[in-house]
């Protein structure tokens, strides 16, 4: 990538290949990002207040496709969610700069940002599904509509209170299982000292039986 006099950030790829990032312009909710204007206005809409979900979309490796076309990331989050593609990796690296480490977009990557994404935010909230480059297209758009439906706010909720639940039951059990090791110990320990009780007992008897023979035979 080059930049121009003003230094403003422009994709150096061929123009054929950008022309076939650009087919779906009629999409008014589709922007290709191509410079640091438009980084900045995207790091600002997905760190300010909105209602509803971000979508950023990068190329496959080694190639000029999109992990996956708008038209089909419309499929799975609806038609005014506003999508944005970054195909350079310095305009990757500039978002990073802008949102952190853990909101980046990753080159052959696709991420929702939903409302409430900021610098130290949970990036599990955020979901990134990746294209794997021997995945199936269809598989790859299927595991976005799953991140999708399980990272929506209420879902998200509803999950964390499950987890919850679920670590605290953990928790439980561990607890009970120590508790269980401890009383086992204490039992093994009491019959060891019974064991060693009966057997001075049964040693003294002995030996009282034994004096007794003794004082017979005197």
């Amino acid at each position: 990538m080059s930049r121009n006099g003003k230094g403003a950030a422009t994709i150096t790829s061929p123009e054929a290949a950008l022309a076939d990032l650009q087919t779906e312009v009629s999409d008014p909710e589709y922007v290709v990002v191509h410079s640091d204007e438009d980084l900045r206005r995207l790091g600002q809409e997905i760190l300010g207040e909105r209602e509803g979900p971000i979508v950023g979309v990068t190329l496959r490796d080694g190639t000029h496709e999109p992990v996956l076309r708008a038209s089909d990331i419309r499929t799975v989050v609806g038609e005014s969610v506003r999508i944005y593609l970054l195909a350079d990796d310095e305009l990757l690296l500039g978002l990073r700069e802008i949102l952190g480490a853990r909101l980046r977009l990753d080159a052959g990557t696709v991420r929702i940002w939903w409302p409430g994404a900021a610098i130290r935010c949970d990036p599990s909230d955020h979901p990134v599904v990746v294209g794997l480059e021997d995945e199936d297209y269809l598989d790859t758009l299927q595991e976005l509509a799953r991140e999708f439906d399980l990272s929506r706010p209420h879902v998200r909720g509803q999950v964390r209170v499950i987890e919850d639940a679920r670590a605290f039951l953990e928790h439980e059990i561990l607890r009970v299982q120590e508790y269980n090791r401890r009383i086992h110990e204490r039992l093994r320990d009491a019959q060891i000292e019974s064991h060693q009780l009966r057997t001075r007992a049964e040693l003294a008897e002995a030996r009282v039986a034994a004096l007794k023979r003794l004082t017979r035979h005197e």
